[in-house]
Order: C-alpha cells, then structure tokens, then sequence
C-alpha cells in the first residue's frame, strides 16, 4: 500500500493493521508539516480501499474517490462545496464498496463552512471513508477536531529528503533548508522565485534598518510571492519565508558563541549590529504566521519580523 512513499514507517504500520483487521475509523486527520507526504499516503490509502490503482486515483478517474480542496484567490472552502460533497455522501458508492472522501487544507473553512460539514462527520454513512488533511490544526473548529482520529506525520529525515533530491537529479543543497520537507525541497530546486524571495529576506534581516529600506524589501517580497496564482502554494512560500527567518537568526546565534559547523546559511556573513534573543524571535516569528494565516497583510507580517 505504501511501498512507495518516504518514511512515517509507524503510520505505516498502523494504517495497514487497521486496514487488514477492519478496524479504520471512519474520519482520519493527517497532522503534519507541508510537504512530508500527508498527502500521498491519503491517496495511497484510497487506492487501497476502493481497490484500484494510485494512478486512477491520481488522475481523478474514479467515480468513488473525491479530493477537494480551497478554492480562489482567497484559498477558502466554499459552503456550496461542501454541500455538494455532502449530498454525495448520502449516495451509494458506483463502482467500489464505498466513498472516500480527502479534503486538503481543512484548515482553510470558514466557520459556516465547517458547521456545514459537521453533522456528516459526526454521523457518516458506513460506506464513507474521510479522511483531512492539515499543516495547521490550530486553525480547525474544536468540534471539526473532536470528530476526527488524529494521525501526526513528522518532518523527513535530511538523509532521506536528500536521496529523493539525488534520485531526481538536483543538488541535495537544498535538503538542508528543505525541513524534512520533499516538496519544498524540490520547489527550492527548481523556483529561482523562492531564491530571490530568500535573497531580499536575508538582506532585509542583516541590515540595520530604516523605515525605508524595511518598506522597499518588504514590498518587493509580497509582489513575488503574489505573483503565485494558486493560494495554497503561495501559503506554503509565506511559511517557508518565515522559517527561514527562524534558521537566520539560529545561524547567527550559532556564529556569535564561535560554532560554525552545521549552519543552514555558512555563506551568510555575521552581521555586526545586535540582534533579539532567539527565544523573542520564536515568538515573533509565531505571531507573524498566525497573523498571515488570519488573512493579515504578508507585508504587515514581515515587517513584524523586520
């Protein structure tokens, strides 16, 4: 079932036992970082229970597989959505013995949207299979999150992120930035857009600032990253954005007590101006990213961490 996936061997284990012995629980939430394969295993274990390839499932091509996810600029569900992924809910499977239902990002539900899908979690019909998917389950209604099973998925070992890296013919460079992450590692491979967001971001945190330079930079890394059409992606570029703030200043903490190996950045030089205890830049760096994902301006953001 999921021969092919990276890591997570304990889910593993887990879903295969639950599987064979009959005992899945109808609502499942993957819990993890982006990019660390909460996805892939949900499509894995779709093609397991409906009994068909992960190609078709991949394709879409099933009449009893359903993936939804946010929809618009605004990267939101929309409650139309939801009612109609609940009215087929109540149908019969087509063609295998049951539904399975994969809802990316639940996070993203507005609250009239979550309490529209509440009452099918609660009561789902035996042939349905859920099962959510979420980088922030800070961000779900409790009663969204009291409906479902948890499962948390970790990030990737470097080693790992690496080999992948290796495999698909890029520098396993960026395994280090990557956070246990393959598919950010292979976006910093493969966008220049997330090096040149990175550039104006160090440049940003190395300077001593003023008002004007702080604005300019900031200015010019929310056009980049709004140059990115789909919202969840760009989501991902704004997180990543502030974990590397996080790696900067781990780095530069690292440098001021003599320690110059196994940095994030070596090419980064130490800079001279005082910098804030790394412990007030956590929780910075917190706020911001509850602030982004609260719908605040990115620029408002990051001039937060400026």
């Amino acid at each position: 079932m999921f021969e092919t996936l990276l890591g997570h061997d304990l889910l593993k284990a887990y879903l295969s036992q639950a599987c064979s012995a009959g005992t899945l629980p109808q609502t499942l939430l993957f819990i993890g970082p982006f990019g660390v394969g909460k996805r892939q295993f949900a499509l894995a274990l779709a093609a397991h229970l409906l009994k068909t390839t992960l190609e078709r499932i991949e394709s879409g091509n099933h009449p009893d597989f359903h993936l939804h996810a946010p929809e618009g600029k605004g990267g939101l569900y929309a409650i139309e959505t939801l009612r109609r992924l609940i009215d087929r809910e109540h149908t019969a499977p087509f063609e295998a013995t049951r539904k399975v239902f994969v809802l990316d990002a639940v996070e993203r539900m507005q609250p009239a949207s979550a309490n529209a899908l509440l009452k099918t979690l609660e009561e789902p019909s035996p042939d349905t299979q859920f099962i959510l998917i979420t980088s922030n389950p800070q961000e779900i209604l409790p009663t969204i999150l009291s409906r479902c099973i948890p499962l948390t998925f970790h990030s990737l070992p470097e080693e790992a992120v690496a080999a992948l890296l290796r495999k698909k013919g890029f520098s396993q460079e960026w395994a280090l930035v990557a956070q246990g992450s393959c598919q950010r590692a292979i976006e910093l491979a493969t966008n220049p857009q997330l090096g040149e967001q990175k550039q104006l971001l160090f440049a940003l945190l190395r300077s001593p600032k003023n008002y004007l330079d702080v604005a300019q930079k900031v200015g010019q890394i929310e056009a980049l990253v709004g140059e990115q059409e789909d919202p969840l992606l760009a989501a991902q570029a704004v997180e990543h954005l502030f974990a590397l703030v996080l790696m900067w200043h781990r780095d530069q903490q690292a440098r001021k007590m003599g320690q110059d190996k196994g940095l994030f950045f070596p090419e980064e030089p130490m800079v001279a101006h005082s910098l804030p205890p790394l412990e007030v830049v956590e929780k910075k760096v917190a706020q911001a990213l509850l602030g982004y994902q609260r719908n605040l301006k990115l620029s408002l953001c990051l001039e937060l961490l400026a």
